[in-house]
């Protein structure tokens, strides 16, 4: 019985003993993966010390070869309740994760920043400052970028968090718009394809202007294909529809499966020997994770 037990307590360890080790804290950029040259990494540190002396927050960066096979947000939340980054009871620390080949990036926000730089700002940060670099191989430049976003949105400066790209906000705009379109006109696809006789028809006809001209908001190819779609598949979808799925074309067939159907819809503490450490922070998964 107790050789039992001792194999339940071994075998319950494997995980813990194949986990991937949390590194030494030894300075506020941890460049592991040797994504930086020697004068980024010296400009790093000016900037994340001088940050922790005007603020108290704590900002520190880490690069790794890969995250071995384990969950991106598990292994940075066990560094930083490792390191405890930030203020004991002020919870102001930050920490900048980089995997390199699993070309994964996290950002992992204290307690106390998480009003100051939330999931969605982190977001951002991560989206349009360090994944358009680091898709040009220049992880430099990215990381910089992000320290001094992070850095001016610890000190107050609104401004540091990027916006949205117009280009990715007329996309958004766009793309809602066709959606509430589909959503508005599908009733009436369905009568086009489903209605017996001359009705449907009538439908096919009245409806394939709007498939040429609100598509239009993403340009003449989408509207060019839009109609052509429409003009091509729905004959064929009324060849080919079964006739239980058909709908009668005399009008008080019409309303009833108008009353039938709106019916159904109604019922339906660390420390380094290095003399940097962290402060005793807490961490509660705020922030935000990508990769490129």
């Amino acid at each position: 019985m107790r050789f039992v037990l001792i194999l339940i307590l071994l075998v319950g360890a494997v995980p813990d003993l194949a986990a991937l080790e949390v590194p030494y804290l030894s300075a506020r950029v941890n460049d592991l993966a040797e994504l930086l040259d020697d004068a980024a990494e010296t400009r790093l540190h000016s900037s994340l010390t001088s940050l922790q002396r005007s603020t108290g927050a704590q900002l520190v960066v880490l690069t790794i070869p890969s995250l071995e096979r384990e969950v991106l947000e598990d292994y940075s939340m066990r560094v930083v309740e490792t390191w405890k980054l930030g203020r004991k009871g002020v919870d102001d620390g930050v920490l900048l994760l980089v995997s390199r080949d699993d070309r994964k990036i996290r950002l992992e926000v204290g307690y106390g920043l998480e009003a100051v730089l939330t999931d969605l700002a982190s977001r951002r940060i991560i989206d349009y400052l360090m994944m358009p670099a680091f898709r040009k191989g220049d992880f430099e430049g990215g990381i910089e970028s992000a320290v001094e976003a992070i850095s001016g949105a610890i000190q107050g400066d609104k401004a540091a968090i990027p916006e949205m790209p117009a280009e990715s906000d007329n996309l958004m705009m766009e793309t809602i718009f066709l959606a509430v379109f589909g959503l508005f006109i599908l009733p009436f696809v369905y009568y086009a394809v489903a209605l017996q006789g001359s009705g449907g028809w009538v439908m096919y006809a009245f409806l394939t202007p709007f498939f040429a001209l609100f598509p239009m908001v993403a340009g003449k190819t989408a509207a060019l294909v839009s109609v052509g779609l429409w003009l091509a598949v729905i004959p064929v979808l009324r060849a080919i529809w079964p006739a239980k799925w058909r709908v009668e074309s005399d009008e008080n067939a019409v309303g009833r499966r108008g009353r039938n159907s709106r019916g159904g819809r109604r019922s339906s503490g660390f420390s380094s020997g290095g003399g940097f450490s962290g402060g005793g922070g807490s961490f509660g998964g705020g922030g935000a994770s990508g990769g490129w």
